[in-house]
């Protein structure tokens, strides 16, 4: 599935980075991807049940094939057996007369072959047993979509939490300049020292929002490493950026994208697949009422001796064919049929609402990503301006025509453009990532599958 060399590099890049004292370890998105689908728990769950559907076929495969057996046995008869049979001396008497046969020693060797000829059951398993390797198949590649959809929400959400932290200490220190400012100005007597005081409040204000803002870069890099299969006490550095994973694209029509999902979603798919071998498992329990063909042959070899040498030895051979039906079998059969039959109507009902269900997360994820990239095209001319205020603002303060409540004003809506801008590139790489998996379009290839 997955080659050596990704495990072995991830490997590499750990002991190399645990070598230098806990390094950290550069990250990118694509290696990432590579690293879940190497190390993800549910597709190694996954990848056990292609090779459990595997053996299961060539089980069923099997019971379509010859079957020999070689049977031996030797026997010390320490009292002869006997048959009664009349006396033979005085038929009239109406008496019996136990009569021995065999010898003290005897031995037989059996050479047994079995071939089924035709038997609906066992047609219906082998078909069964491939619709289920292909099922454990398609299971796989859902949960291995899913796994890089997932994947890369996670990287986008760290990369989000990493824009906002940096956001929040770039107000940092537009909050220590303007403090030291103030206390310069109030130190010449331009300024009131409250005004200083204030500025001083405000940094410290600041400090926590940055101390929250790494408190969330670190909770979302732990559940990055979570999925990723990195250990928590390893350190990580994320390569790329928000800005660098967009790349607007035309937004296609929401009926192509529903039309996708419902022909190449990979779990509607596997779903489908079990549709189809639930049907074969009714089929497979009806057929156990049906005629059975087998062909046979024995070959025997015995012998018999008083003693143990000087046996007396024979062969037999026989070939046939035996024909079984099964007549009754107090209604297990019948109980079995229906059984799998409601187990198929489930399949069925759980097909249809997963249908129903896939056309409403494409059209809310495409709404979520149309509605960023709106938000995008606001947030980009908003951080500029804003930007440009938090200059005026500073200007107008330093030569006594503004107030410092200006300043702050100016320095939150810079912070909150720029997590505004971030929030929407986030918003929109993450309904993109749903978008992918919801219509089957992850290249799938490119991981091993």
């Amino acid at each position: 599935m997955v080659s050596m060399i990704g495990r072995w590099a991830f490997l590499a890049a750990v002991a190399v980075s645990l070598s230098f004292g806990q390094q950290p370890l550069r990250l990118s998105l694509q290696r990432a991807l590579q690293w879940a689908v190497e190390r993800n728990t549910e597709l190694q769950l996954a990848r056990l049940e292609i090779e459990r559907a595997d053996a299961r076929v060539q089980e069923a495969v099997g019971t379509a094939l010859p079957s020999v057996g070689v049977a031996a046995n030797f026997t010390r008869n320490l009292l002869l057996p006997v048959f009664f049979l009349p006396d033979f001396r005085n038929p009239q008497s109406g008496q019996l007369q136990a009569v021995k046969i065999g010898s003290e020693n005897a031995f037989q060797l059996q050479l047994q072959a079995t071939q089924v000829l035709f038997s609906q059951a066992v047609l219906t398993g082998i078909g069964a047993s491939q619709v289920y390797a292909q099922a454990a198949r398609q299971q796989y590649r859902a949960t291995l979509a899913r796994t890089i959809a997932e994947v890369k929400k996670a990287f986008y959400a760290a990369l989000l939490a990493r824009e906002l932290w940096q956001a929040a200490q770039a107000s940092l220190r537009r909050a220590e300049r303007f403090a030291e400012d103030a206390q310069v100005l109030a130190s010449q007597g331009l300024v009131a020292d409250y005004d200083a005081l204030r500025a001083r409040v405000q940094l410290e204000q600041v400090r926590t929002l940055v101390a929250q803002a790494e408190l969330g870069y670190t909770a979302a890099l732990r559940q990055l490493k979570l999925l990723v299969g990195v250990p928590q006490e390893q350190d990580i550095e994320l390569e790329g950026s928000l800005e660098a994973e967009y790349r607007p694209e035309e937004l296609p029509e929401a009926e192509t994208l529903v039309r996708q999902a419902l022909q190449r979603n990979p779990q509607l798919q596997a779903l489908q697949l079990q549709e189809v071998l639930q049907r074969d498992v009714v089929r497979l329990y009806r057929a156990e009422s049906y005629p059975t063909l087998v062909g046979f042959g024995t070959y025997v070899y015995q012998g018999q001796s008083p003693t143990l040498s000087n046996f007396l030895t024979a062969r037999s051979m026989a070939v046939g064919i035996q024909l079984s039906v099964s007549l009754f079998q107090g209604l297990q059969t019948k109980a079995r049929v229906e059984q799998a039959e409601i187990e198929q109507h489930k399949v069925q009902q759980q097909l249809e609402q997963f249908r129903e269900g896939l056309k409403v997360q494409v059209l809310l994820a495409l709404q979520r990503q149309q509605l960023a990239r709106q938000r995008l095209e606001v947030a980009r001319s908003t951080i500029a301006q804003a930007e440009r205020g938090y200059e005026i603002a500073r200007t107008r303060y330093s030569e006594g025509l503004g107030s410092q409540l200006e300043i702050t004003d100016a320095d939150a809506t810079i912070r909150q453009a720029q997590s505004a801008y971030a929030q929407a590139l986030h918003d929109y790489l993450a309904a993109q990532a749903d978008l992918e998996y919801l219509t089957g379009s992850v290249d799938l290839a490119q991981f091993g599958s």
